[in-house]
């Protein structure tokens, strides 16, 4: 009786296994790679799509002239870079985070960012709020010697208090020496676009 007994708990235990793990035909797909550190991000739903990177007329050939002196150089990495570069400077300068403005901003933007910060702190005023990024593109490129600029015209909506939501058109320009170890670029220069 007992041995009965065993003999139906080990055939369940194997049929759930059979269930559970199914059985190898040899026609699977094979396993898909963990994705590596530094893959870029796949777009969230509801997120703004970025636009391909504009590799041609002046703005191609800058990129050019970067990847050829910086391999490493990833224009569409760098796209979805500036893209979360503007949302944190954004919200930094709108919080009056001076710290965190500091290591993504050129000194003379910096200083720029600062006194206004101060101002809008002495009159009470409110920085302005992301509420949504529209598009993200590459509007010019340029290496200069050792330091590459390359130029992004952002479309956004920003709120600012009592003013509402506001569309924003701006060409925001960043900066990086090619032969500095630090992968990091700063905001050199805004303008509207």
């Amino acid at each position: 009786m007992q041995l009965a007994i065993l003999a139906f708990v080990a055939g369940f235990v194997l049929f759930r296994l059979y269930t559970t793990l199914g059985r190898r035909t040899g026609s699977e797909p094979p396993p898909q790679p963990a994705p590596v550190q530094g893959e870029l991000p796949r777009e969230t739903p509801g997120a703004a799509p970025f636009a391909a990177p504009n590799v041609e007329g002046s703005a191609g050939e800058g990129l050019m002239a970067i990847v050829r002196a910086d391999p490493n150089f990833d224009i569409e990495h760098f796209v979805v870079g500036s893209r979360a570069a503007y949302e944190l400077i954004v919200g930094a300068f709108a919080k009056g985070d001076q710290e965190t403005l500091r290591g993504l901003l050129t000194p003379r933007v910096f200083q720029s960012y600062a006194a206004a910060i101060t101002e809008r702190q002495t009159t009470g005023g409110e920085g302005p709020e992301l509420v949504r990024l529209k598009s993200a593109e590459i509007a010019d490129a340029a290496l200069q010697g050792d330091v590459a600029r390359v130029t992004v015209k952002f479309e956004a909506e920003l709120a600012e208090g009592a003013h509402g939501v506001r569309d924003a058109r701006e060409r925001w320009t960043f900066e990086r020496n090619v032969r500095s170890p630090d992968p990091n670029w700063l905001l050199s220069r805004v303008q509207a676009a």
